[in-house]
């Protein structure tokens, strides 16, 4: 059945095609309508000419002015009823009282006073027709305009030769009970007979709702019940103001209209309370649904289309929403089918950090010439870090009974001003999450690089008779720019190093890794020449690596029989050689670091450990500490307590060291990796 419906609706209007959901449905409803309700107006209109009496309206001209103007009055006092039939869809209809001043005139005039509302019902088709100008409207308004007419006609008419048949006069004769229930009995017959010429349209919406759109019918029915139902609860006081008439006169009748119209006055703030109330409603009771959601969703911000698809277009009568941010793009458009120049909108809206919103008829800041189109309000969605827009909401409001005017538009704006503060939060908080994300990653990486890094270490301290060897190094950060190593080498000979690349973090760590690694082969293939494994490896270094930096590295060469130490010093902090009978002997550089120019070299020197001897060597990291009050700690300090602690365990020296070092930096961050070196020769060994 729907199949052979919907392909006679479409030879009508072909772009039903494109239409899907409560739209197509009502879309269908509209062109069926108005095929069946076509003859009925037809045939009402000539019934009403063929019953119609030019004579009175000559001779009553005056008192048929008199009720056009009423009836305008109570359509321009019209009522709304606004239904939410489904999820999201909404049913309305304008509703008035002009049904008292019509059957007034009828009871005063006869049926020629239905002219009055033809006339009314042509010009509101006309308006609505030029305002509107699209092909939804154009059907939409031409369906209402027919089947008003069919039914206000076949059903009035239908009724007044009720009236006529048990005994009703026209113009009514007083208020008695012989004058009133005949006219009561009439208005009811019209209530029905307009109900069945309704009935096509109401049947197919209900059976559309069920099977197509599988909802419930019974919030449809309470609409349909309330439409039809309070217009006709009032036309029964019709009877009052005509009975007024033919008894008192004109200034009865009048005063009867006047409370009347107030009625309708009240009628019309009710509807617009309790719409206004509807919408207050529903939105608060979304928003806080999208926040939910919001919170729900994946941290990533991947589901904010769909998010913002489920709540925003059930939170306002929308024709259509356009929802974007600058580094997103369109993340929301309903219809797909909506055409908006975000390009130009958001050269304009880029300025603007309140809503904006703008009625009918007035000209978009962006356009050149007034457009014929609905409300629309336009809102930056503001960046939560920097309070700039990103983005934007583009809303153009649906035309429904209630009218859009500035009060109606503003009430929407708080709602429109969260919806922009939530999509901000969700795209703040993916990138929050993206950033931790990316930063799990990098601190994925820079553990496993430490752990490299921590493999080139010695894994073993070399352990040589009559000597005393210890090494630390505490990182200042993931990754350290300082290194230390053992190299086992000829004739039992102790190859040691210790460097400090001038940099901190991943790229130091890198080039040191390279720098040692040189060191460490070169020192292998030319055995006890210091400064020839230097300068070897400096030409590799700046044949390799273009990183613009440069390490220190002091790197000796012990005899441990002789105890004798060939050393070459590349820049490092020089280390001191602590005796009982020589003092404090520092081995200063014997050149540049490494890594600053090719032609380097680098002289070797050559020193004699006695028994007792202790060798310091150490980075800035010990020496250059820094406390809280941004003072550094004194050289002197550390030889201080390097000397009185001679001649014990070059373990118990290196722990009373950094006992010193971490005492007095306290609690204060670390800029510099910390590496500490200590060798020394036992007493009694020669």
């Amino acid at each position: 059945m729907n199949n052979f419906l919907f392909k006679l609706a479409k030879r009508l209007r072909p772009d039903l095609e494109t239409l899907s959901g409560q739209q197509r449905m009502s879309s269908t409803a509209d062109v069926l309508t108005l095929l069946y309700a076509l003859p009925l107006m037809v045939v009402g209109l000539v019934w009403l000419i063929t019953v119609s009496s030019w004579i009175s309206v000559r001779e009553n001209w005056a008192l048929y002015i008199l009720m056009a103007g009423l009836l305008y009055l109570f359509n321009r006092l019209g009522f709304f009823v606004i239904t939410e039939i489904r999820e999201g869809g909404f049913a309305n209809s304008e509703g008035a009282l002009d049904g008292m001043a019509l059957w007034a005139a009828l009871l005063i005039l006869g049926p020629t006073a239905l002219w009055l509302d033809v006339g009314w019902n042509l010009i509101t088709w006309v308006k609505y027709i030029i305002s509107e100008r699209t092909t939804q409207a154009y059907w939409n308004r031409s369906r209402i305009f027919v089947t008003t007419l069919a039914g206000d006609m076949l059903a009035t008419l239908a009724a007044l030769e009720f009236y006529r048949g048990i005994g009703g006069k026209i113009p009514i004769d007083g208020l008695t009970i012989h004058s009133i229930a005949p006219a009561l009995l009439a208005i009811f017959v019209q209530f029905l007979v307009e109900l069945i010429v309704f009935s096509g349209y109401i049947g197919y919406v209900l059976w559309a709702l069920k099977n197509e759109l599988h909802t419930q019918i019974q919030p449809a029915l309470r609409f349909f019940f309330m439409a039809f139902a309070l217009p006709a609860l009032a036309n029964p006081f019709s009877i009052l103001a005509a009975g007024m008439y033919t008894q008192g006169g004109l200034w009865e009748f009048l005063y009867t209209i006047s409370g009347l119209l107030l009625v309708a006055v009240l009628a019309r703030r009710l509807s617009q309370a309790a719409e206004y109330s509807r919408q207050q409603s529903r939105q608060l009771e979304q928003l806080e649904k999208l926040g939910r959601s919001i919170l729900d969703a994946p941290p990533d911000a991947s589901t904010l289309p769909e998010v913002l698809k489920e709540h925003v277009l059930t939170m306002f009568s929308l024709q259509g929403v356009f929802i974007w941010t600058e580094e997103r793009g369109g993340i929301l458009r309903e219809p797909t089918t909506l055409a908006v120049d975000t390009d130009i909108i958001w050269k304009w809206l880029h300025d603007q950090h309140e809503p904006q919103f703008f009625l009918s008829g007035e000209k978009l800041p962006w356009e050149i010439k007034p457009s014929n189109r609905r409300p629309v309000i336009v809102s930056p969605i503001m960046d939560m870090e920097s309070g700039q827009p990103m983005g934007g909401i583009y809303l153009e409001l649906h035309s429904m009974a209630i009218p859009w005017d500035r009060n109606s538009v503003l009430r929407q704006l708080p709602a429109v001003q969260s919806i922009g503060a939530q999509v901000a939060s969700a795209i703040h908080q993916a990138h929050v999450y993206s950033e931790t994300l990316a930063m799990q990653k990098t601190l994925q990486e820079l553990s496993l690089a430490r752990t490299i890094q921590a493999s080139f270490l010695p894994e073993t301290i070399p352990q040589l008779p009559g000597w005393q060897l210890t090494a630390i190094l505490e990182p200042a950060r993931q990754m350290a720019g300082d290194f230390y190593d053992f190299i086992p080498l000829p004739n039992n000979k102790l190859g040691f190093l210790i460097a400090d690349v001038a940099d901190k973090g991943l790229g130091s760590a890198l080039y040191m890794a390279l720098s040692c690694t040189l060191i460490r082969t070169f020192a292998d293939e030319l055995d006890c020449e210091p400064a020839t494994v230097l300068t070897t490896a400096n030409q590799h270094i700046l044949r390799n690596a273009r990183a613009n930096l440069f390490v220190t590295v002091f790197y000796g060469v012990l005899d441990p029989v002789t105890g004798l130490l060939s050393y070459a010093n590349a820049g490092h902090s020089p280390p001191y050689l602590l005796g009982a009978d020589r003092g404090i002997q520092i081995l200063h550089n014997t050149g540049m670091p490494l890594g600053i120019d090719e032609e380097n070299t680098w002289n070797q020197e050559e020193v004699q450990m006695q028994p007792g001897d202790m060798l310091l060597l150490y980075t800035d990291g010990v020496t250059d500490a820094q406390n809280n009050e941004g003072e550094f700690i004194d050289r002197k300090m550390i030889l201080g307590v390097a000397q009185q602690n001679l001649g014990k365990p070059v373990q118990i020296v290196q722990q009373v060291i950094l006992d010193k070092v971490h005492g007095f930096v306290g609690d204060a961050p670390r800029f510099d990796d910390l590496t500490l070196v200590i060798l020394g020769r036992e007493n009694g060994k020669i």
